[in-house]
């Protein structure tokens, strides 16, 4: 057995040359979207000192292959900007702020956390940063998010209906990872997560909308209805003003300006309706198996407590916080404040509901704002390709697929901890560099071809006149 895996392995580094020498950054990155997010560590890992799995080898290869590509030439860096500067500094920050606490007393390592879901989502940002990318690879990278959303909608209405002959991989039933279960929740086992996935795809949907013929727009309009249907069955109400703001998001740019009336008044409308009634009832429906209709509605109460309990931390250390990923070491004394007049003792066993909240308990206001600066620099980055009808319509989409993203991320920021879910951080730093490469540098390969050719009608030129001479 250990001779046939040593053959393996001398045949596949075969293989691997010509893919080292000459493979597509923004194929490798694409495909770590899919793997991540379908064949990630609850489908297969080994564990170890560090856990491994098939998105993390993928990942391993990914900043290897774009090391040798530099080391090569073929890859060259771009001027350092604002959001390269925030997540470096961020990345180093949060790391500092990971150290030092008793272990035994969090649930997950601190600084594993650190690696897993601050460390690797920056490194891919930063090697989509410095990726060639042609037109041909954003085609490919939309349409296999498309792809990837429809199966995660088909998977969730199978997995909320019962249909689960039709549900793949297997582990998305495993009953004994009993939480969601019941919800739409992906192979990711995280309805959230699952949902913000969708909401990309919505959001590459909404992109690719723009522009299209009559035939194309029909067939991306049904593309839409399916990822709505499969963004409902995960039963999370934060999913769902995620998924509608990034068709939103992209509405307010390039639809007429009655539209934009109407889609305001239906807002308005809705508002009305959830004071009147509908509210309880979007409050309080039964979402998980093991989860009745009232606790639905309890889990939903506990986030004022959770948001009142940050707040007191965030008033003892409101520069740098009580330390990355050790908010159970820190939080127990603050249970017991009663000048709001409030249960919190209630939410002593949970952790962050909200992004925005973790960041400023556990960093501070530096780590907080490290954050927020380059997600709003990004958005500004996305905001000003897709309005300037000076471009290209590719860069334009890729600007709207910016804008859709983050309006799908807000939403679930505010009521999840995204941070901590399996390929979020990936997706959202990962395409946005894609967004910062395109942004600073168009799709360069287009331009080297263009180059060519007209050298290639210069020289024709030159041929023609001397052979007329």
């Amino acid at each position: 057995m250990n001779l046939l895996a040593l053959l393996f392995a001398l045949a596949a580094l075969v293989w691997l040359v010509p893919i080292v020498k000459d493979g597509r950054l923004a194929g490798v990155l694409t495909l770590l979207f899919l793997t991540g997010t379908v064949f990630g560590p609850p489908f297969l890992a080994f564990d170890g000192p560090i856990q491994i799995s098939l998105d993390r080898m993928l990942w391993a290869f990914l900043i290897g292959l774009a090391a040798i590509q530099w080391r090569l030439g073929k890859l060259k860096l771009s001027p350092v900007n604002r959001i390269d500067v925030c997540l470096l500094v961020f990345v180093v920050y949060l790391f500092q702020r990971s150290r030092g606490g008793d272990l035994s007393e969090t649930l997950v390592d601190p600084t594993a956390r650190w690696l897993f879901y601050i460390f690797m989502p920056t490194a891919v940002y930063f090697v989509a940063r410095v990726a060639p990318f042609r037109r041909r690879d954003l085609w490919w990278m939309l349409h296999a998010l498309i792809a990837l959303g429809v199966y995660l909608s088909f998977t969730a209405v199978c997995e909320v209906k019962g249909w689960h002959a039709f549900v793949f991989p297997k582990h998305i039933l495993d009953p004994d990872v009993w939480m969601f279960l019941g919800r739409g929740r992906g192979p990711l086992l995280n309805p959230a997560g699952n949902g913000f996935i969708i909401g990309v795809a919505m959001a590459a949907v909404a992109a690719c909308f723009v522009g299209s013929n009559r035939r194309h727009k029909a067939i991306y309009a049904a593309i839409g209805v399916i990822l709505l249907v499969g963004g409902y069955a995960t039963l999370t109400r934060s999913c769902w003003l995620g998924i509608a703001g990034a068709v939103a998001i992209v509405g307010l740019v390039h639809s007429p300006r009655w539209v934009r009336v109407i889609g305001l008044a239906a807002t308005v409308l809705l508002a009305g309706a959830m004071t009147m009634g509908l509210k309880e009832e979007l409050m309080a429906f039964k979402r998980d198996k093991a989860l009745s209709a009232a606790d639905a509605a309890k889990s939903v109460e506990l986030r004022p407590l959770l948001a009142t309990v940050a707040w007191e931390m965030f008033k003892d250390r409101p520069l740098t916080g009580h330390g990355y990923g050790q908010y159970f070491q820190r939080h127990d004394a603050y249970h017991t404040i009663r000048d709001y007049g409030l249960p919190l003792e209630r939410v002593r066993a949970y952790s962050h509901h909200n992004v925005f909240l973790a960041f400023l308990v556990d960093s501070g206001l530096i780590g907080l704002g490290l954050f927020l600066a380059a997600i709003i620099t990004l958005g500004g980055y996305g905001w000003r390709m897709a309005t300037d009808g000076t471009l290209p319509l590719d860069r334009r989409r890729v600007g709207l697929l910016t804008i859709g993203i983050l309006a799908c991320y807000f939403p679930n920021a505010m009521f999840h901890n995204m941070t901590i879910i399996p390929m979020v951080q990936i997706f959202l730093l990962g395409i946005g560099g894609v967004v910062v490469a395109i942004y600073e540098n168009g799709f360069a390969k287009v331009e080297a071809q263009a180059k060519r050719a007209l050298a290639y009608r210069g020289d024709r030129r030159e041929t023609v006149a001397s052979g007329v001479s």
